[in-house]
């Protein structure tokens, strides 16, 4: 009898890992896109962005502030040295880059710096792994929002920069650097432009349960310390801060101020909103009792950072658009979690409709700005007014939803990490 062999198993082939070259795609397709306006900065107005023919504002205008301080002028005052004569609305902590020997002859390469560094914070973040991820990510960086921060070098991208190593943080192997430098990083931040206070929400992240509350309490400490600080540069902040208006702006009032309800009721009608909503996704678990799995606990955490950061803004404030650039840290997450099988049907249903609605709300204005840019040789002023009023109110249901969407999660978060830091 002939034996017959055994067939040998076959090994499956290991997929290579196309991560690396799909990140490099992406590096590159954002290099060459920012480097077109750059040498042709006549496309910024396409999107609805005003170049004003002289890069980085911004951050010139934060120079200007300083020379102004060291000629013995009032910073608080209209600033002469500024190009549009802007007094100095942040902190006084901003005026110490004098000290540094920073005065308006660097804004070039300053704000270049800033710029850069931002784009390499960004990117380090968005790490593709389908041609269909790194197309939205593309879409997401490459938004009129993130290209106005980049024209101005406003100094949100320094706050971006600051806020982006909370995550790494947190999720340090070393204790002492979680329960230290997490608070101290928002509480820098929330130093040099108040809203980001909102990020402390995030150290209640963390598997124990002491070292949490020691660190909740430490945050509480340097951010009272921060508020005696700045509270001298907060009383004359209503009166000297810009007010946003129109398209590439966003808050939650702008649809009563475009419908002419001014004052403080708007606003309160939007925080109570706000707080309904909230206290129903508490209560109700729309979300269910979803948490992240630990292979998407770095994404979730970014998320809820771009998240409270966002909707602290949008309810209490009408922002100008580069704000958005916190929107960077929701793409890794609404990308994922709408095409995860393990993930429960109803978080995939939200987390895909917060990506469609994010689209909508960066990329609305500057498709309408290349609309009005065709047609205002041809349509009378005031009718064109009116088309923008009308699309600015149309706007408003799809950037509200957004938010409130937003709120949801922050909710899920909120919840979960309460009860698990009170026992």
């Amino acid at each position: 009898m002939t034996g017959v062999s055994a067939r040998p198993e076959l090994t499956p082939r290991p997929v290579p890992d196309s991560s690396g070259r799909l990140w490099l795609l992406l590096t590159l397709l954002v290099a060459v896109y920012f480097s077109a306006f750059a040498a042709y900065p006549g496309l910024f107005l396409l999107v609805g962005v005003n170049h004003y023919e002289r890069w980085f504002l911004d951050t010139f205008a934060l120079l200007a502030s300083n020379d102004a301080v060291a000629r013995g002028l009032d910073p608080s005052l209209p600033n002469p040295l500024d190009y549009f004569h802007r007094p100095h609305v942040y902190s006084h902590w901003w005026l110490q880059l004098r000290h540094l020997g920073l005065t308006r002859a660097a804004d070039l390469w300053l704000g270049l710096a800033v710029v850069i560094v931002f784009l390499a914070t960004a990117l380090l973040r968005l790490r593709p792994r389908s041609l269909g991820q790194l197309a939205w990510y593309a879409v997401i960086v490459g938004c009129a929002p993130v290209l106005l921060a980049v024209d101005r070098a406003n100094n949100d991208l320094a706050i971006f920069v600051i806020l982006a190593g909370l995550v790494p943080v947190l999720r340090s192997n070393h204790r002492l650097i979680r329960l230290f430098v997490g608070p101290l990083l928002v509480a820098l931040a929330a130093g040099l432009k108040y809203y980001p206070a909102a990020a402390a929400l995030l150290l209640l992240a963390g598997a124990d349960r002491k070292e949490t509350r020691e660190r909740m309490l430490l945050a509480g400490a340097m951010l009272v310390l921060v508020g005696f600080s700045v509270a001298p540069d907060l009383k004359g902040f209503g009166s000297l801060a810009p007010k946003p208006s129109g398209l590439l702006s966003f808050g939650a009032v702008t649809v009563f101020h475009e419908l002419g309800w001014f004052g403080w009721l708007p606003k309160s009608v939007a925080l109570l909103v706000a707080g309904a909503v909230a206290a129903l996704a508490w209560r109700r678990r729309w979300l269910g009792i979803w948490q992240p799995t630990p292979a998407q606990e770095g994404d979730w955490l970014y998320f809820i950072l771009g998240s409270v950061l966002l909707a602290g803004c949008f309810f209490t404030s009408v922002n100008f658009g580069y704000r958005w650039i916190f929107a960077l840290w929701l793409a890794p997450l609404l990308w994922t979690l709408p095409r995860d099988p393990a993930t429960p049907a109803v978080v995939r249903r939200w987390a895909r409709w917060t990506a469609r609605l994010l689209l909508l709300a960066l990329w609305w204005d500057p498709v309408w700005c290349f609309i009005y840019n065709r047609l205002a040789p041809i349509v009378p002023g005031p009718a064109l007014r009116q088309l923008s009023q009308a699309c600015i109110l149309a706007e408003q249901p799809f950037v509200w939803a957004f938010f409130l969407a937003l709120i949801v999660f922050l909710a899920q978060f909120a919840r979960e990490r309460t009860r698990f830091v009170l026992g």
